[in-house]
């Protein structure tokens, strides 16, 4: 064979391959860009309300963290450094 007819069968095998290609995908793509586009939209409020919702909840532990940090910072304050867990004076 010629290189002329070499390259002619390789360009149709290409085009060919293209056209096979897009019909693929054309029948095996699940939905329409519209509605892709749409459930990436919706996808994408849904996980910045999960996010939200995990920040509203680690601000609500860091809030009663702090809290019970700082009545057991009074709590020591208030019965001296020598005060264990239980209140009563340890000493050494």
């Amino acid at each position: 064979m010629s290189q002329r007819t070499n390259d002619a069968l390789f360009l149709a095998g290409l085009v060919l391959g293209a056209v096979a290609g897009a019909a693929a995908a054309a029948l095996l793509t699940p939905r329409s860009g519209a509605e892709a586009r749409e459930q990436v939209a919706e996808r994408g409020l849904e996980l910045k309300n999960r996010a939200e919702d995990a920040v509203q909840r680690a601000q609500q532990v860091a809030s009663d963290t702090v809290a019970k940090v700082q009545t057991a910072a009074h709590d020591l304050l208030k019965h001296g450094p020598a005060a264990d867990a239980t209140g009563h004076g340890g000493g050494i």
